[in-house]
């Protein structure tokens, strides 16, 4: 593999990762999402801008000038370029918009959007009438050599922070830095935190220090030189430029001839690639430390994720062990239906006569004892559901409640509440939702009692229009239906199942009764759990849509260990 396809490679990967940093959202980290938002764009802007210089190593190196407030950078640039076309202020901050001097054969190259994406094109010559504070001023010289172009940009330190950012900006687009501090400024910490930066890029820097006092010169640069040593930043050049009157928003010319004739060395085609290849490589290598901030972000966001879902799942969990508690304290149905079902089942055998007699019995005898037997089973049937779906809705709200109270508690789980205030709102449709799911279990134990009973068949043939009441039967035995009710009325209760339970085993044989109870409670408890998943499935879709994508997590991991 030849260099440039270990480049072209290294592109590529960078602006896959730049692609799956888009979709971090940070609403996990509450206040702090804007400015993670801000520092997740500005490294996806820097990831594919390697892509992008890369494709054209011939292409004019950026040198950007930066610096902090008064460090004078305008009033560089300007005599660089022979011309006042980055005019400079005396209000702070100065530099409000970057402009962009290059030679006129360059300028459609910094006409397009190459460099510095999202930044609106405008002639210098028309500054008065750029708006926004996403714009680029664009200035030509026949002073600067055609394949270097400077840039003048905003001050680092200014109170504004879409100064700030356009500084930072401009800086993660340069091949070269070349910054500028004043006599007094060389040695502050904002400066070389931005120092120390380009020598994590291996950038190719050069330090400029301004407004020198006449006689302090070779002091000031020998102090400065150690200082910035001693932050392990490696100079290519170190400037000098002593106080002076600044004429027409200009230093003098000779000031920055040095300067000058260092740009001038840096345009031949050759030296451009040599600047550039090392620019890309140290942008790679830092990736990590680039990352660092967005690395440890979702890292946070991830155990926020995973401590909001055990809240979550802990709550809904407890619906489960809830109803099968309710009902093994029994259900609460009302006496006289149950006595009316006892009597109608033990009675004289009444049902179980309707059962295995239906081929001697007369039509109209037949179906009225089948009417009669069908309709206190529908009876008995919606008094079970009522209470079961009283029992579940219940159950299931207390889970809802203490839920969104945990997430009230909860730093992260709040934030979360902001982005997604339905959480907050009621369920409104539940019961109707629970009535149909127990409609349908109640179904299917009708289709269950006629699959478990198929062997029996020829031996007792059943009538079809009574198996809603062996159904009925089976549902009572497998509650116990004291719930509720006063010394005799448990009498009744017990009544009843005792007689369901003889019917079921008279027609189904005990091992097929065992069976059929089982199989129905485990069909109750999928269902439920269907509608515990439901009830919960929006808190669990708002902190999946807030959890870092695995794709990206992963992007991450592979290029914090180097992988990239």
């Amino acid at each position: 593999m030849t260099a440039q396809d270990r480049t072209d490679d290294r592109s590529r990967s960078l602006s896959a990762l730049a692609d799956a940093l888009d979709r971090l959202g940070f609403v996990l980290s509450g206040s702090a999402g804007p400015e993670l938002a801000r520092e997740r764009d500005r490294v996806a802007r820097l990831l594919r801008g390697v892509g992008t210089r890369a494709a054209e190593p011939d292409a004019p190196l950026l040198v950007v000038v930066g610096g902090g407030s008064g460090a004078g950078k305008s009033t560089t640039v300007n005599p660089l370029a022979a011309q006042p076309v980055a005019p400079a202020g005396v209000v702070r901050p100065t530099t409000r918009l970057p402009t962009v001097v290059c030679h006129p054969d360059d300028h459609g190259w910094f006409a397009s959007a190459r460099v510095l994406e999202g930044l609106v094109r405008v002639e210098a010559a028309k500054a008065a009438q750029a708006v926004g504070e996403r714009t680029l001023l664009l200035a030509s010289s026949a002073a600067l050599p055609a394949g270097v172009a400077v840039l003048d940009t905003p001050d680092i330190d200014s109170v504004e922070h879409a100064n700030r950012w356009l500084a930072d900006q401009a800086l993660d687009a340069a091949d070269v830095w070349v910054w500028l501090a004043t006599a007094r400024t060389y040695a502050d910490e904002v400066g070389m935190s931005y120092l120390r930066r380009a020598e994590r890029r291996q950038a190719l820097l050069a330090v400029a220090v301004t407004q020198l006092p006449t006689g302090q010169r070779d002091e000031l640069l020998a102090d400065a030189a150690r200082l910035i040593e001693d932050q392990g930043v490696h100079l290519d050049r170190l400037f000098g430029i002593e106080h002076t009157e600044v004429v027409d928003d200009q230093l003098p010319a000779s000031t920055v001839a040095p300067l000058s004739d260092w740009l001038a060395s840096l345009a031949p085609i050759e030296q451009r690639r040599e600047i550039r290849r090392r620019a890309l490589a140290g942008l790679a290598a830092a990736v990590p430390s680039e990352l660092a901030t967005i690395d440890r972000a979702v890292r946070e966001e991830l155990e926020h994720a995973d401590r909001l879902d055990r809240l979550v799942e802990a709550r809904f969990a407890e619906v489960a062990p809830g109803l099968e508690a309710e009902l093994e304290a029994g259900l609460s149905l009302r006496a006289e239906v149950l006595d009316s079902w006892r009597r109608l089942v033990g009675g004289n055998e009444l049902l179980l006569k309707v059962q295995t007699t239906a081929t001697q019995l007369g039509g109209l005898v037949r179906d009225r004892l089948g009417l009669a037997a069908s309709g206190r089973a529908e009876q008995v049937q919606a008094e079970v559901g009522d209470e079961l779906v009283r029992i579940i809705d219940r159950l299931l709200e207390r889970a809802t409640v203490a839920t969104r109270r945990d997430l009230e508690a909860d730093r992260a789980g709040v934030h979360l509440l902001e982005r997604h205030p339905r959480l907050r709102e009621a369920a409104s449709d539940r019961q109707r939702s629970l009535r149909s799911m127990i409609d349908a279990w109640q179904a299917a134990t009708t289709a269950l009692i006629e699959e478990v009973g198929a062997p029996r068949k020829a031996r007792a043939q059943r009538a079809t229009l009574a198996i809603n009441s062996v159904a009925t039967s089976a549902i009572l035995v497998l509650f116990t239906v004291s719930g509720g009710l006063t010394a005799g009325e448990v009498g009744i209760a017990a009544g009843a199942a005792a007689a369901s339970q003889w019917l079921l085993t008279k027609l189904l044989g005990e091992h097929n009764v065992n069976r059929l109870l089982e199989e129905m409670r485990a069909d109750l408890q999928r269902r439920v759990a269907g509608a515990t998943a439901a009830e919960r499935r929006p808190f669990d879709d708002a902190i999946g849509a807030a959890r870092p994508p695995r794709q990206v997590v992963a992007a991450l991991d592979e290029h914090r260990r180097g992988g990239g």
